[in-house]
């Protein structure tokens, strides 16, 4: 199984989740670069789904932000990754239920 373009939609969808909790938070890009420690353009390529952070990465974050590890992957459901997205003929993902794979 090709996990290539699955890999690619949830890192979009962490990174715009990293981004969203940040501005909750009141924290700046340059802030929260400092507390975890990274730099602005990986920052900035990971809010864009391009950077592929490590677990200890996503560890850092979320403790800068004073949230919950689960917490950056809300929103992504409770269906095993393959499920996430369907890709109709190079049509842009959607997201699936587990029961539409049955």
């Amino acid at each position: 199984m090709d996990t290539g373009e699955t890999c690619t939609y949830v890192r979009r969808r962490v990174g715009e989740r990293i981004e969203e909790l940040r501005e909750r938070r009141g924290v700046s890009q340059t802030q929260l670069a400092k507390m975890v420690p990274m730099n602005r353009t990986y920052y900035n390529d990971l809010v864009l789904g391009k950077a592929n952070p490590s677990l200890d990465k996503l560890v850092k974050i979320a403790d800068s932000l004073g949230v919950p590890l689960t917490d950056l992957f809300f929103g992504l459901g409770h269906v095993p990754p393959r499920c996430l997205v369907e890709y109709d003929q190079g049509k842009a993902p959607r997201e699936v239920r587990a029961q539409d794979e049955q």
